[in-house]
């Protein structure tokens, strides 16, 4: 695990009740060097009152605006499968503008998520299962909600047993499966956590699908050791040197990420990277160069992404990413843009920016590789019209980093399948 410092450890009674979550407990506070009593335990009723006393109503904030990076508390609870609690008679007790998702979690709800993408979305992504069992991340990225505090799941064997096993025997279809993507990032907490391990065995198990893990962390000493099977796919959101340092403090650096990469790769695993979230900094050519030329100098990876910083408007993104840190020309192009884009998913940046962008890096990629796939994430119809020739895909045929029918060596796909709504 991190050396995390969290200022709050908790454990939900029904947590400590369960032998398999209390023992996973104890383990994750012995890589903190705590012991199982350090934990103070609540309920469900003390929900409202943790929140208050901790003001965690403010814990879903962008972490850019957040006066001084920290470790998160942390709550250790289960998931609840057959009937979670309803999440409304909670929230009324709490805090105005405390997040639904947080008393949710706190309450059980999480794991399976199917996620869909309406047409209307105003952005290109693949329908797929996911499941989420961390909510909260020691990284502080500025753009991201996570910080503040992480529930941390932990009847994991019970999990994969009665949602993930599942949903894999039943959905052939889909080959790639993703974990904690969203607001956390399992390599954080491994190997205390074992979900890893656990589900590097059960896919290792399976004729043809993969676990698949999204991080930004250099925590991979221990995946070396894991016997995975090739059904293990190591995916690097990878940022250059100025957002790795300044934008996610608590993340692996670049060069700390490429080399993990290659640790994994050697241990046979299939390795990718998204550019992700690609932030038009001062000098972000250069560093943006620097960045892929490291990338292939020390890895091959099967797989390469592209997506600007987005979600967020113009104001929402100063407020939490100093501006004085962009590229003046990107600056002035977003800020001259804000109303135009203000509710589109892959704003703020406008799309003349972010195809300058995109247009740059694609020609560094191949100047290592001439054949890697390489897609866009979760842009838009229109970048992905301008880009299909030049990318020798669309956005109907294109192989994804995290896609749920993109796995090792795929280079095209021919047919779209999506989970039933």
């Amino acid at each position: 695990m991190y050396h995390l410092d969290p200022p709050a450890l908790y454990a939900c009674e029904r947590a400590l009740d369960h032998p398999a979550s209390a023992r996973r407990i104890e383990r994750m506070l012995g890589g903190l060097g705590r012991t199982l009593d350090a934990a103070v335990p609540v309920r469900d009723d003390d929900i409202p009152e943790l929140i208050r006393s901790h003001q965690w109503q403010h814990a879903r904030r962008r972490q850019g605006t957040v006066a001084e990076h920290r470790d998160p508390a942390l709550v250790f609870a289960t998931l609840r499968f057959d009937q979670a609690p309803p999440i409304r008679p909670v929230l009324e007790r709490c805090p105005p503008g405390t997040s639904s998702g947080l008393v949710g979690n706190l309450l059980g709800h999480g794991g399976l998520n199917q996620h869909t993408e309406a047409h209307d979305s105003g952005r290109v992504c693949r329908c797929r299962y996911q499941f989420d069992t961390l909510y909260g991340c020691p990284h502080g990225c500025a753009y991201c909600r996570g910080g503040t505090v992480s529930v941390v799941f932990t009847n994991l064997e019970e999990f994969v047993e009665r949602q993930v096993i599942p949903i894999a025997e039943a959905n052939r279809w889909q080959k790639v499966f993703m974990f904690n993507s969203s607001l956390s990032d399992t390599l954080c907490f491994e190997p205390e956590y074992g979900l890893s391990e656990l589900l590097a065995r059960t896919y290792a198990s399976t004729p043809d699908q993969h676990y698949l893990i999204h991080t930004k962390s250099a925590n991979v000493d221990f995946l070396t050791r894991l016997d995975h099977q090739g059904h293990t796919i190591v995916l690097w959101s990878l940022t250059s040197a100025t957002v790795s340092r300044v934008v996610e403090p608590g993340s692996a650096t670049t060069e700390e990420r490429v080399a993990a990469a290659r640790r994994c790769q050697e241990a046979g695993y299939t390795v990718r990277y998204k550019l992700k979230p690609i932030v038009p900094v001062r000098g972000w050519r250069d560093e943006c160069a620097r960045m892929i030329e490291l990338a292939f100098a020390h890895t091959r990876p099967d797989i390469v992404g592209m997506c600007m910083v987005a979600w967020m408007p113009a104001d929402e993104l100063e407020a939490c990413i100093d501006p004085e840190l962009l590229d003046p020309w990107a600056r002035r192009a977003m800020e001259t843009s804000a109303d135009a884009m203000r509710g589109v998913t892959p704003g703020p940046f406008p799309h003349e920016v972010r195809a300058e962008v995109y247009g740059f890096c694609l020609d560094e990629i191949r100047r290592h590789d001439a054949d890697v796939p390489v897609f866009l994430c979760t842009e838009s119809p229109a970048m992905w019209h301008e880009f299909a020739e030049r990318l020798g895909t669309d956005a109907g045929s294109y192989v994804c980093g995290c896609g749920p029918q993109s796995p090792p060596g795929a280079r095209r796909l021919e047919r779209l399948l999506a989970p039933k709504a």
